[in-house]
């Protein structure tokens, strides 16, 4: 029976993982990618069973497959581990701005408690999708804050500082972008700007294409340097769509591998698909995932500190 199970859970990581590779070119295929832990947690299995599995009962067979399956599985993982990273910030460097990204889900049922840990945790940009409007009644009577709306209010930002401009770009052709809201910024020393996106799920791969080509082209005229980028792209860093996306938004991703999804069940998110990017002027002082709050995701709490403008 343990090699029966085995043997199947090894023919569909080993063929999930060679398929992904397929994502490069294909659309269909890149969703393959997105599961690309799963595979290698497989693989784990399968080699673990060919290692106790005696070998007239066909070890050999499954630790090939196991291998296959673990050998595709970390070629989609690892450039996201290697990836390099620009310099941080100390803990106590000045002019800090805590942000913190996180999908709240229509459907959550602990308000109060995701409104005092908002509050709690304090920060000066909240931008918060599929948040209902009795969740931001609670984070407001508890931590003022301005707050925006995309077109639909899919996506809010609640920000300490007042917007000098904000905007809220339609959805383009065929109304297949992103929900979308970007607020401008302004200081003494140049400003800053923000945007918040919610992209559909990865399945619905010509949507989802739809939402990268829109958003980009909204991104594309706003100055990169101060700029920060925070949403539910709903795709992981080891699909090709996400690599593509990341070097045409020419600005860097500071999640690596944070695992957001998902967060109900048994609360084990095998899915990176929550992200933050910030421009070149800010330096990573800290990034983490934040608790269980309700919702389907965890959230994720940004702190840069803002060096010279660029």
């Amino acid at each position: 029976m343990l090699r029966i199970v085995a043997t199947g859970l090894g023919v569909v990581c080993a063929l999930g993982a060679v398929l992904a590779q397929g994502g490069r070119w294909s659309g269909a295929l890149d969703v393959l990618a997105h599961f690309a832990p799963l595979y290698l947690a497989g693989a784990v299995v399968v080699l673990v069973t060919a290692l106790i599995t005696p070998q007239r009962l066909g070890s050999t067979g499954l630790a090939l497959m196991g291998g296959l399956a673990a050998v595709g599985s970390l070629l989609l993982i690892v450039p996201e581990l290697l990836r390099p990273a620009s310099p941080g910030a100390p803990a106590d460097a000045p002019r800090r701005l805590k942000v913190i990204q996180f999908n709240a889900e229509h459907d959550n049922a602990n308000i109060a408690t995701t409104a005092r840990w908002i509050a709690a945790e304090d920060p000066d940009v909240l931008v918060l999708e599929d948040g209902t409007p009795a969740l931001q009644a609670a984070i407001q009577r508890r931590l003022r804050r301005t707050v925006l709306c995309g077109l639909t209010c899919n996506v809010r930002i609640f920000s300490r500082a007042t917007p000098v401009r904000v905007e809220r770009p339609r959805r383009g052709r065929y109304g297949q972008g992103p929900a979308i809201a970007i607020a401008h910024f302004g200081t003494g020393d140049g400003g800053y700007t923000v945007v918040g996106v919610h992209y559909v799920w990865p399945t619905k791969f010509v949507t989802h294409a739809e939402n990268t080509r829109r958003m980009l082209q909204i991104v594309d005229p706003l100055p990169r340097g101060r700029l920060i980028l925070a949403g539910d792209f709903n795709s992981s860093p080891w699909s090709f769509a996400r690599r593509r996306e990341d070097a045409l938004l020419r600005v860097e991703r500071r999640t690596r591998a944070m695992f957001s999804w998902p967060a109900n069940g048994l609360g084990v998110p095998f899915l990176p698909i929550d992200h933050v990017y910030a421009g070149p002027d800010w330096k990573t002082v800290s990034i983490a995932r934040g608790p269980r709050l309700g919702s389907d995701h965890y959230p994720i709490v940004a702190v840069f500190a803002l060096g010279p403008k660029t």
